[in-house]
């Protein structure tokens, strides 16, 4: 089955979705996993010490934190569901029918998760004394059903990077605990630590503590710190040493980009800089400086989730030119239906394309086909500009290119669609390049059975 297109004229379809994804990780790892597990372990110190200090800091921590995952964290995460469906509905279509039961589980366990934590929170003041002990637990219940929920989806998130066999035998278990799975997860636990103890440094340095209290949650925190980078640093060696060395070659251009892809070095540089900048601050906390914690906190933060972004952006785009690596391309195209476009014509095959006679001309044409081809990645006039990509070029050139694009480029798919279409295609390009084409001529779809065409 087909799906309508829909494409944002400046983001891009790509970027729409990385956006939201990544700020929902930052929080669904760095405070729904990391930060509240520090929660519940500043609550058990509190109980064990009898400090009024780390209890009011828990209790404080918590109240900011459960206001970001309800209310961003849980935002963002129905969004990636909104976004996804919209814009690449073919291919979360076809994972919700390999991993239907994986996220039916993970939907009840979030439902859980979020009664779990109001409990928690709302009993803090009550389940005292004696209860004390069963609050802890209670918050250690939610950590249980935050991980179980990551346990869950890294499967699937996994499956779209190393599906191993799974195109073939089309069986669930192998396609679930796939080659990437185990260290994948251990790598998102990592991170989820590592974020959880900066933004425990954090709150603790910009709210007003005793002095003695600090220096002490500050050792502690720094201390964690230290563990979870190293053991973040060991499990991403391990993750990419998973996956195939004919995605893997993609990783530095999926950050540099076609600017930057001839000085690797930067790649190099600023990375290890960034980690230089995240020990020095885990040995400085770990010594109880305040003063120093204080001046690195932020740029720690940044490159924490600077690292985050470039771990889901590489993931992403190494992947390339799948979607589901040997079932479909990236821009929802199965493999085994190419042969077919490329003999019978992709816009006569698309019911959402409406074939009026104001639709025959070439532009609508290559409008139509820009949109099946190339609109998951590309735009028209926002970033990663087609018409830049192509400026320079003749048609001809634009008819050839069109035809090995997949042997130029790995990571980008096999043009869908017939000769003609092709040369169509060529057309609508060059047009785009010399601004003779309108911008909004991608937006001619309608339903088959429906009326007109958007100018």
């Amino acid at each position: 089955m087909q799906f309508p297109v829909f494409q944002f004229s400046y983001l891009g379809s790509g970027m729409t979705i990385g956006l939201d994804a990544v700020l929902h990780v930052i929080i669904s790892h760095g405070m729904a996993i990391g930060a509240i597990s520090f929660i519940v372990i500043s609550e058990y110190l509190g109980l064990r010490k009898a400090s009024q200090d780390w209890e009011a800091f828990a209790r404080d921590f918590l109240k900011f934190t459960i206001i970001i995952t309800t209310g961003i964290g849980a935002i963002t995460g129905a969004g990636i569901w909104l976004i996804t469906s919209a814009l690449s509905p073919g291919g979360i279509g076809s994972m919700l029918r390999v991993f239907f039961w994986p996220w039916f589980i993970e939907w009840i366990v979030f439902t859980c998760e979020v009664i779990c934590i109001l409990f928690y929170y709302f009993t803090w003041s009550t389940w005292v004394g004696e209860r004390k002990g069963k609050h802890i637990s209670l918050g250690m219940v939610y950590v249980f059903l935050a991980l179980c929920s990551a346990l869950l989806i890294t499967g699937i998130l996994g499956f779209m990077l190393t599906s191993d066999g799974w195109p073939w035998a089309k069986s669930f278990w192998p396609a679930f605990l796939n080659p990437s799975y185990l260290p994948q997860l251990l790598l998102r636990i990592g991170i989820s630590f590592s974020l959880g103890s900066l933004f425990s440094v954090a709150f603790l340095i910009f709210t007003r503590r005793e002095g003695m209290f600090r220096i002490e949650a500050l050792k502690l925190f720094g201390k964690a710190a230290l563990i979870s980078f190293s053991a973040t640093a060991v499990f991403a060696w391990w993750y990419f040493s998973i996956v195939p060395s004919t995605f893997k070659t993609h990783a530095v251009f999926a950050v540099l980009t076609s600017r930057f892809s001839q000085q690797p070095e930067i790649f190099w540089y600023v990375n290890c800089a960034g980690a230089i900048v995240l020990f020095t601050f885990s040995l400085v906390s770990m010594k109880g400086s305040s003063t120093l914690a204080k001046i690195l906190i932020i740029p720690a933060l940044l490159v924490s989730m600077g690292f985050v972004g470039e771990f889901e952006r590489i993931r992403e785009f190494i992947r390339g030119p799948y979607l589901m690596p040997g079932y479909m391309y990236a821009n929802q195209v199965l493999l085994n239906e190419t042969p077919f476009f490329n003999k019978e014509g992709l816009l006569k095959n698309d019911p959402w394309f409406t074939m009026s006679s104001d639709n025959h001309g070439t532009a609508a044409q290559g409008a139509g086909l820009f949109a099946r081809n190339c609109s998951v990645c590309h735009t028209i006039g926002g970033i990663n500009d087609i018409a830049k990509k192509v400026d320079g070029r003749t048609v001809d050139g634009l008819f050839v290119i069109l035809a090995h694009t997949h042997e130029m480029i790995p990571f980008m798919p096999p043009f869908s669609g017939t000769e003609d279409e092709r040369r169509a295609l060529a057309g609508f390009l060059y047009g785009l390049s010399k601004g003779t084409v309108k911008e909004h001529a991608p937006s001619r779809f309608a339903p088959a059975h429906g009326g007109g065409t958007h100018e």
